[in-house]
């Protein structure tokens, strides 16, 4: 009987935070790795059995993460990495190459994906790296006995003379609704262990969903290198019957649908919005939206549907300065669109960036002023971070200095300082913006208000006061550098 290869799919810690201070990021929001779900639960429904550590949710010291690992007893060993992750994933490579040279080691993921040539020239303990989406390309590869060759799309490889070798990108995925449900079962203590952002949700056991792939837009600091732009999404019936077994298996009552483009379609949303309703699943939602795609009536439907908060991503409150970075942005549109969504009872956040190519300190004393002008609920501001497969990534050394330092791209450190600015003054105005917008009346009785707006969120975070008042003294202790100033005149985001 031929034996059924097994492979082990690894999600590793990376650097999640600023170097030197306390680490919320475990404390106050923990994603599923959704790639490596849907990996686990295809190969397995092939026949090939998976299994998933995920060392982000659960850190361990790194010789026992390889012993885990090799307790597997793994035919194959699959990470996969954002930017910020890949050292730590490729720590932990070495250690496992060397304990278990035969065994190759499979890097997927954004990271490898933009770098793809660069990673197997300089990282040597790296054997295969799958190119974009992984389903199709990891099921040929197991079904091949883990022997890369020309014939498997999607797959870059050292060739016999250590040259590398690259079978070119696979098609992407056009119907969804054939893949199964991620293989959740693969994760140690799912959902608790996985949080959503503190006061981003109304009630739990909550968890993060994934409605569709691709975007049409091109803007600058976006990488879309895995999933590329052609949108495709899963039907309103898959995921109302994915949201059924959410709720069945796991109890699950409101989901944070991570879709950089769930309101794309409108026909599709009311689709899912009526079906949602007959199904009368009490299941409350969150999700992303651009204000070109939201209107009057699309936002009534994402109300009636249990809609809870909507994201807008502003990234910028200076007008000409979002023009060179992002497609579509109109911030009188935006303005218009907070107001709308307040008027119909949900939550709106604003996704804000600090230190996009062009910042000056007028463009940020823009958006500041932007944010707090218009009804925002929450704020989250990014630390502008120029990711390989992003647009900006290939001329950023024009726009001023770049420390290309994987394990500190995570958003949460300015690797990028534009023109005219030190990074002690970025710092500065980034935590001047975060006090200035919740030391407000208003902002304070936004956190007052979650006491029954989402109980679970205000006890997170009475159990955990101490990490986050250690980050409020951090705050306070950057104010110290704001009267400094740019060295002269001068002046969003995902793996």
């Amino acid at each position: 009987m031929v034996h059924a290869k097994r492979i082990t799919f690894v999600h590793p810690h990376g650097e999640n935070w600023v170097a030197g201070t306390k680490d919320i990021v475990s404390i106050a929001n923990i994603m599923p790795p959704h790639g490596l779900l849907m990996l686990a639960a295809v190969a397995e429904r092939a026949g090939f059995p998976a299994t998933l550590l995920d060392f982000f949710a659960h850190p361990l010291p790194e010789d026992q993460a390889v012993q885990a690992v090799l307790a597997t007893q793994p035919d194959a060993i699959g990470f996969s990495a954002t930017t910020a992750g890949f050292m730590g994933g490729y720590r932990l490579a070495v250690r496992l190459k060397q304990a278990r040279p035969d065994i190759p080691i499979l890097f997927g993921g954004p990271h490898p994906t933009s770098l793809w040539s660069r990673l197997l020239r300089e990282f040597p303990a790296l054997d295969v790296i799958v190119v974009g989406e992984g389903e199709e390309t990891l099921l040929e590869l197991l079904r091949a006995d883990l022997v890369p060759s020309p014939d498997i799309a999607g797959l870059a490889y050292r060739g016999p003379e250590g040259e590398t070798l690259f079978t070119g990108r696979r098609r992407a995925l056009s119907d969804l609704d054939q893949l199964p449900f991620p293989a959740y079962e693969k994760l140690t203590g799912y959902p608790a262990a996985y949080p959503l952002p503190i006061f981003n949700y109304p009630r739990s056991p909550a968890t993060t969903f994934i409605t569709s792939r691709g975007c049409p837009y091109s803007c600058s600091y976006c990488d879309r290198s895995v999933f590329g732009s052609s949108f495709r999404a899963h039907s309103a019936e898959y995921l109302v019957d994915h949201l059924a077994f959410l709720k069945s298996r796991y109890g699950i009552r409101h989901v944070n649908i991570y879709d950089d483009n769930f309101t794309l379609k409108k026909a599709r949303v009311g689709e899912f919005v009526e079906k949602l309703r007959s199904r009368d699943l009490g299941i409350t939602f969150n999700c992303i939206g651009r204000p070109n795609h939201l209107d009057d009536d699309l936002i009534r439907t994402l109300k009636r549907g249990g809609c809870w908060m909507i994201n807008l991503g502003v990234e910028s409150g200076d007008q000409d300065l979002i023009s060179k970075h992002r497609t579509r942005s109109d911030l009188e549109e935006v303005a218009q669109t907070v107001h709308q969504v307040r008027e119909a009872g949900i939550r709106v956040k604003g996704l804000f960036m600090m230190g996009i190519p062009g910042e000056t300190e007028d463009s940020i004393a823009r958006t500041m002023a932007y944010a707090l002008r218009h009804p925002f609920s929450d704020v989250n501001l990014t630390k502008f971070t120029p990711f390989p497969g992003s647009p900006i990534y290939r001329t950023i050394l024009e726009h001023g200095e770049f420390d290309e330092d994987w394990e500190k791209m995570n958003c949460a450190n300015f690797v990028f300082i534009p023109r005219g600015f030190t990074k002690e003054r970025l710092e500065a105005l980034y935590f001047r913006f975060y006090r200035t917008f919740y030391k407000r009346p208003s902002g304070l009785l936004n956190f007052v208000s979650m006491i029954w707006k989402s109980p679970e969120s205000w006890r997170r975070f009475i159990g955990n006061m101490g990490a986050f008042m250690g980050v409020a003294r951090q705050m306070k202790s950057g104010s110290a550098a704001e009267a400094g100033g740019p060295r002269g005149q001068g002046a969003p985001t995902e793996n």
